[in-house]
């Protein structure tokens, strides 16, 4: 192997993802032989700068062989980030543009490491690795569980079994209630006892859904505020003290129903009642910290507050790609409203 010497090596530097078929990317231990020794055991990316006269790819093709034995040359790959970080001492720092590439491989990989690297590892995407890291391969890992759609595991909840967890539907789109329904008649389908709490939605002429709640017997729904929607079909947007007082007494019949009675319920526009000032954040926390641990929770609504999105196991935002709304097609009976 010839090694190149530092004055032949650009300030591009191309590191690679070679994930496989399970999701597992391969990082290279630093065996700190290039750099400080307090590089010494991070995981790295294998890849590294270019030479003079190299395009990105020759350089990537070349950093990979030499460094884990794997001959990406003939594999598609895929430009997912860029990023930068220094090398050299601390007196003499020298910034490096990187370039990341995504490689997918198939079946097992030979891997045969250079001396720049003690030890490697195939590490699941969603897991946090138990050693540590370079920054830019913390960034690499975000961008590639953003690219595939994994989110990193939850510790808290890791194996865990059964009703408990908290589920979040907000954004923009149709579908948060329809959501929240849907669930509710499929745990009452299995036999769950199913609460629903409607934040806002005072009246009943225009949920059409309650008509069939109200003949399924392990389902039970209360409903709070005014009812916006006059004879007319004209939507009240006003906020005043009766919105308040209403959300708070429909907050009140949550916090009864969350002790164990249900197992599964239901806050329908609770995100949006508190974007509007009707309630605050943090009294409806505690009443969630005081929630039963069996009880699964549904928040519903435009707008979460941070402190709801980051106590939600899941959450689901609903975006708008099209709407007939916007072409004039006023709500329709049975299927918006």
């Amino acid at each position: 192997m010839i090694r190149l010497r530092s004055m032949d090596l650009m300030y591009v530097a191309n590191k690679a993802a070679i994930v496989n078929e399970k999701n597992e990317i391969l990082l290279v231990g630093d065996a700190g032989t290039h750099h400080t020794e307090v590089s010494r055991g991070k995981l790295d990316l294998p890849g590294g700068r270019m030479a003079k006269g190299e395009n990105p790819r020759q350089g990537l093709d070349r950093e990979v062989f030499e460094e884990t034995g794997i001959d990406i040359s003939k594999h598609e790959v895929e430009i997912i980030g860029a990023s930068n970080w220094y090398i050299g001492g601390d007196e003499n720092k020298e910034q490096v543009t990187g370039i990341f590439w995504l490689v997918r491989v198939q079946g097992n990989q030979e891997v045969i490491l250079s001396d720049e690297h003690s030890f490697f590892v195939w590490h699941r995407i969603d897991k946090t690795p138990e050693w540590e890291t370079y920054s830019f391969t913390d960034y690499l890992l975000k961008e590639l569980r953003k690219k595939f759609e994994i989110q990193e595991a939850d510790p808290s909840i890791l194996g865990r079994q059964g009703y408990g967890l908290i589920q979040l539907y907000h954004g923009h789109g149709k579908g948060k209630t329809t959501a929240a329904l849907g669930l509710a008649m499929r745990a009452a389908g299995a036999g769950k006892k199913v609460a629903i709490v409607y934040f806002d939605k005072g009246g009943s002429a225009h949920y059409s859904e309650r008509a069939l709640l109200d003949q399924i017997d392990n389902i039970d729904y209360f409903v709070s505020g005014r009812d916006r929607i006059d004879e007319k079909g004209r939507f009240d947007f006003s906020i005043i003290e009766k919105d308040k007082i209403e959300a708070r007494r429909g907050l009140k019949i949550a916090e009864d129903l969350l002790s164990g009675e249900y197992d599964l319920v239901v806050l329908d526009e609770i995100n949006s009642t508190i974007a509007l000032g009707m309630l605050d954040v943090i009294e409806v926390i505690e009443v969630i910290k005081e929630k039963k641990s069996s009880v699964e929770l549904i928040l519903t609504g435009r707008d979460p507050h941070s402190e709801l999105l980051n106590r939600a196991h899941l959450v689901t935002e609903m975006k708008p790609q099209k709407h007939y709304f916007y072409s004039g097609v006023k709500a329709r009976e049975g299927l918006d409203y």
